[in-house]
């Protein structure tokens, strides 16, 4: 196996865990990753890819060669784990008596680090059967919802427990350096890694992830509202696991940090490192074209809210003589996809909105006069940036960090409106149309702020600053063991 130098102090291995992203699914983590080890070649990575299913799937990225190993699990299947030394049956009820007796979450997270730091490495899937989990089960289920359905309490704790020991119990190659991005289930791989071979852990948050999942579980339809506080507190603890367990822990925006604080992150581990563009690859001169061109990239799905674009521009159509609505991305849902188009149709929109499938967004930018960003969630969006360093203004929604960006103190670049609100957008879409000096100011700034504040070749010199110090970190600590 190939291994490459990274800055004269030796040989380096990261070993980067992933959650249904990278290299099979594209978006901006995915496309954040590929451009970071692309821009590392003395690198050499291992990228392990949890996933909720079986199926074989094609790389969506050319993988570039310092990209030495890509591994797979499904993390929602029953693995039958060979593994020769068991995790002693007693571990199931003192993860029990940590829940049910310890209130703080910060407080169940540092104890569930103990019992895994002595578990790491060894089988804990066989508890799922054993009597002790059975006498968990129904004790939980006597004390808390007895007023629930036996059968259905005891598979949504299967069902809730499952990928959490298989993603810890999945075990990676010695790797120097594990680099998670993400503080789900990925990160349970990555601090198995860091438990059972020492190397050092780095958490990125690109958006919060107990967040998210709050949001999603809140809105489910398919888990009963009793159960809903558990599965949030779960999410929450296995943040605050990551957090604690962490040497390093990186985000894109002051905002995420305080979050992070929430569940009691060490600030002296905490670093901020936003995402960047390669300027010159973006600084595209605009292109004539007809009529007034809005473009939407992204995965058409429930959280970039795209039916919230599709009003706006409805609402704008009446202003906008000639208005074009581009829709760039895959369809990552394709019931969603479905509702969008009936929504075109019942709107009479099919000659305004243009589905255009995954494209080479360098063709785009230069015919485009906004870009629009209708998310819900988001965290530090590459597109905007993309856009910005195009000349491209933005019309957002106040999410992650696009108001941070967009309303920089270099200056203004578009405008902001509140999620859901595409009455705000349509509005700052025709402001955009009417305005033309408006439009070249926010032009101008887009392009400033970029080149000073998120420029590639700073991200990837930071990135490699920071596996420069895992990687002594790590020396430090084999030096000690041996």
């Amino acid at each position: 196996m190939v291994a490459f130098l990274l800055g004269g102090e030796g040989f380096v291995k990261v070993g980067v865990i992933v959650e249904g992203t990278y290299p099979y699914v594209t978006g901006g983590v995915s496309t954040w990753l590929h451009v970071l080890v692309s821009n590392l070649k003395e690198i050499e990575f291992h990228i392990y890819h949890l996933k909720p299913d079986s199926e074989e799937k094609e790389p969506k990225y050319e993988i570039p060669d310092n990209v030495t190993l890509i591994k797979e699990i499904n993390i929602f299947s029953e693995v039958e784990w060979k593994l020769r030394k068991k995790a002693p049956e007693r571990i199931v009820k003192d993860i029990f008596y940590l829940v049910t007796m310890e209130s703080d979450i910060v407080g169940v997270a540092k104890g569930l680090k103990k019992i895994l730091m002595e578990t790491t490495g060894k089988n804990i899937y066989y508890l799922l059967s054993s009597k002790t989990f059975w006498y968990v089960v129904t004790e939980i289920y006597r004390r808390f919802f007895k007023n629930k359905g036996f059968t259905e309490f005891y598979w949504m704790m299967r069902n809730l427990l499952t990928p959490f020991i298989n993603s810890f119990q999945f075990l990676p190659e010695e790797d120097d350096i594990y680099h998670s991005v993400t503080t789900g289930y990925a990160s349970l791989t990555a601090i198995a890694g860091k438990f059972h071979y020492g190397s050092p852990l780095i958490i990125t948050e690109h958006g919060i992830y107990h967040r998210e999942r709050e949001k999603e579980i809140l809105s489910s339809k398919f888990i009963p509202e009793e159960y809903k506080k558990m599965w949030i507190g779960f999410f929450k603890t296995i943040s605050a696991l990551a957090y604690h367990s962490s040497d390093f822990l990186t985000t894109l925006f002051k905002k995420n940090q305080i979050f992070q604080k929430e569940l009691k992150a060490d600030e002296s581990k905490m670093s901020i490192i936003p995402n960047g563009v390669d300027v010159e690859k973006f600084d595209l001169p605009k292109e004539k074209h007809e009529g007034f061109v809005v473009g939407f990239i992204g995965r058409i799905s429930k959280i970039k809210d795209l039916k919230t674009a599709i009003k706006a521009i409805k609402v704008a159509k009446e202003e906008i003589e000639n208005l074009k609505f581009l829709v760039i991305g895959p369809k990552d849902e394709e019931d969603y996809y479905d509702e969008c188009q009936m929504l075109i149709q019942l709107m009479g929109l099919e000659d305004t909105v243009e589905f255009l499938g995954p494209q080479n967004v360098l063709e785009y930018y230069p015919k485009m006069d906004v870009l629009l960003l209708s998310s819900v969630s988001e965290g530090q969006p590459l597109v905007i940036l993309e856009a910005m360093a195009s000349g491209t203004p933005v019309v957002a929604t106040d999410v992650g960090a696009c108001r941070e960006m967009v309303e920089d103190e270099i200056g203004h670049s578009g405008f902001i409106v509140p999620p859901k609100d595409y009455v705000g957008i349509a509005k700052a879409l025709i402001k955009l149309h009417d305005d033309k000096e408006l439009w070249k100011e926010f032009s101008k700034n887009g392009k400033k702020v970029v080149r000073e504040k998120y420029r590639l070749d700073q991200m990837i010199k930071r990135y490699k600053e920071l596996y420069m110090r895992a990687f002594r970190m790590r020396n430090k600590i084999r030096e000690a063991v041996s």
